[in-house]
Order: structure tokens, then C-alpha cells, then sequence
């Protein structure tokens, strides 16, 4: 797996046109707020009230965007993921500082803009226009801070998934990879020991030993693979056994052509057919009978029941390939049939 570097703080963007809309409509509306609140009520609609609300809008911007920009900067030093108290803490003493400079430099500007004002002392309306600018700045400082918590956490959790998504992909491939050790390992075996009886026999075992394991590693890296392809494999898996049990093992196909272009988890035939073989009886005798056939949009491998006495099963094959399917398609799943005769597993295909 790649390595990813896991940075799920949020990034503030400087320039932010739906920021600076939002910022806009707020300032606005308190300005009305303000000017309504402390303003004379005879007054009429004139160019000193428009400059005046007009100075009240532009203040809160700037008031609004410094907080902002600072918030920007702190980004990096303070992560809301690690260091929450931190920047909290950084970003209301920082507005206080702020307010009470823009409240300086706003009400130095006013006197030069509003001659009128020049020796007015501050009165009532003046202490609710200030009340009204503390309170817009801690909701706006709130916002700014529920705002970004939640796209922190919301990145957390796009991050987790993916990193889940990722860790899933190698447990899949884990699981898939169980099968071709253990393949490998039985069916050299079996090649060492036809070798001294039969040459011949020992040829033609190893060169279909050839094809199926080309399959193997060749379809090792993939999730699915077209039923086709699959069957293919499998029938020269089945000769493999078949030079070793005889007629001890047959094996049916019943598998339209409108089906064949579906898709299966990779060598899941080859696990069940394996997995028939190992836990059953299969002599000239007491033949083992697998069938091999679609019903209803599923695989299905049949086996006829005649368990061999010395061997022990954890079901953990049957559990891995449960689980690879459930990776391809949670809605999916494994069915297993058994009664006194017959042992029935079922495998869901993808289009």
C-alpha cells in the first residue's frame, strides 16, 4: 500500500466568494439593526445615512475578515484535530484585540468622515451599537468555529473511510492469497509421488499443473474474473485430481452461455472443488460427485456427502471466501446447504 500522509485539519481558503456574500448580508443587517436602534427616527433617507451605513457595512467586513484571516494562519500552528483549546483560546483573544481596533480606527475615520460627530460624547445609542458589535462578533467567532469543527471532522471521516477502504483491499487480497500456498504446496506433492510410478503420467500432470498455476498467478490481482475463464481453469484443476483418483471423481458442468460472461471471485471454484476433494471420500467404490451449475444468479457447487473420518475442519476456507464476497458487494453473501446426502455452497455472481 501506498503511503498517505493523514492531515485531516481543514485548510481555510483566503479568498471565499460565499464567505464574503454570508459576511455581507450579516453586515448589512446589523448595520440596519444599528442605525435603526441609535439613529433619529425623523431622520429621512439621505446621503449622510447611506454613507453612514455604508461605513457601518465596510467596518464589519473588515472585522469579520481579520478574524477570518487570522483563523487562516493559526491553521497550520493549531490544528483543530490536536490542539481545540489551543485555538479557541487564540481566537478569542485574538477578537477582542481586533474589535477594539477596528473599534479605534472606525470611530477615528467616523469623526473625520462625519464632521457633525466631531465632539459628540458617546451616549446611550452609543453603548447599544457596541453592545451590538460585541455580540455579531462572538456569533461570528461561534460560527467560525462550529464551521470549521465540523468540516475537520467531516474530512475525518472521508479520510477514515478511504483508509478503511484501502485496509479491506489488502485483507481481501490476503485472504485470496491464503488459497495459492496451500495449492501449491498439496499438488507438488502429488507430482513427487506419481513421478517414480509413472513418467508419463507425471508429465502430463505436471504440464496441466503448468496451466492451472499460470492461472493462479496471473488472476491473483484481480477481485473477479468472468465465470468463462473460471471454468476453464477449473476443468484443467479437475484433470489434475482426476490422474491421481481415477474414477473416483466426477465432476458436471451445467452452465448456460448467457452466463458465462458473468462474473465470480477469483478461483472460488477451485477453493470448493478443493474443499469437496479434501474433506470427502473418493474412490472407484464410493465416487465423489460434484456438480458444477447457475440457479438463480448464484454459483452452485454440489458434492455428495461421504466425509473421510481422519479429517478435521475449522471452516476457515468457507469463512475467507464469505469474506471476500461480503468486501465485493455487502448486500451479497455465502449460502451453505447441507443435509444427509448432499453438501451445497452458493456463490453469488456479478454482472
Amino acid at each position: 500500500m501506498s503511503k498517505h500522509t493523514f492531515k485531516p485539519g481543514v485548510q481555510p481558503r483566503y479568498i471565499d466568494f460565499r464567505r464574503i456574500v454570508i459576511e455581507l448580508i450579516a453586515s448589512v443587517f446589523i448595520s440596519w439593526l444599528i442605525l435603526t436602534l441609535v439613529g433619529d427616527e425623523s431622520a429621512k433617507l439621505n446621503v449622510e445615512t447611506f454613507k453612514a451605513f455604508a461605513f457601518v457595512v465596510v467596518t464589519l467586513i473588515c472585522l469579520c475578515e481579520g478574524i477570518f484571516i487570522f483563523d487562516a494562519l493559526i491553521s497550520k500552528r493549531y490544528p483543530w484535530h490536536t490542539s481545540v483549546r489551543k485555538r479557541v483560546v487564540a481566537l478569542f483573544t485574538f477578537s477582542v484585540v481586533w474589535l477594539n481596533v477596528v473599534g479605534f480606527m472606525a470611530g477615528n475615520m467616523s469623526r473625520l468622515i462625519f464632521e457633525e460627530h466631531a465632539g459628540h460624547k458617546p451616549g446611550d445609542d452609543h453603548y447599544v451599537a457596541v453592545t451590538i458589535l460585541i455580540l455579531f462578533t462572538i456569533i461570528y467567532v461561534i460560527s467560525l468555529i462550529g464551521y470549521n469543527y465540523h468540516e475537520t471532522l467531516k474530512k475525518f471521516i472521508v479520510d477514515n473511510e478511504r483508509l478503511q477502504r484501502e485496509k479491506l483491499e489488502l485483507d481481501y487480497f490476503a485472504l485470496q492469497d491464503q488459497l495459492n500456498p496451500h495449492f501449491l504446496f498439496n499438488n507438488m506433492s502429488t507430482l513427487m509421488a506419481i513421478i517414480p510410478d509413472d513418467c508419463e503420467k507425471a508429465l502430463s500432470f505436471a504440464g496441466n499443473f503448468t496451466d492451472v498455476y499460470r492461472y493462479v498467478l496471473m488472476s491473483s490481482r484481480h477481485k473477479l474474473v468472468t465465470l468463462q475463464d473460471e471454468l476453464m481453469f477449473i476443468q484443467s484443476y479437475v484433470a489434475i485430481h482426476q490422474e491421481r483418483l481415477g474414477s473416483g471423481l466426477l465432476v458436471t458442468y451445467d452452465v448456460s452461455e448467457d452466463a458465462m460472461k458473468r462474473k465470480v471471485p477469483t478461483l472460488s471454484l477451485q477453493f470448493l472443488v478443493e474443499n469437496a476433494i479434501k474433506h470427502n471420500v473418493a474412490t472407484k467404490e464410493e465416487p465423489l460427485l460434484i456438480r458444477i451449475g447457475i440457479e438463480k444468479n448464484m454459483l452452485k457447487v454440489t458434492n455428495n456427502l461421504q466425509p473421510k473420518l481422519s479429517t478435521y475442519s475449522t471452516n476457515t476456507g468457507l469463512r475467507n471466501l464469505k469474506r471476500r464476497i461480503q468486501f465485493l458487494a455487502e448486500e451479497k453473501d455465502l449460502v451453505i446447504e447441507s443435509d444427509e446426502k448432499f453438501f451445497t455452497v452458493k456463490v453469488p455472481v456479478f454482472e
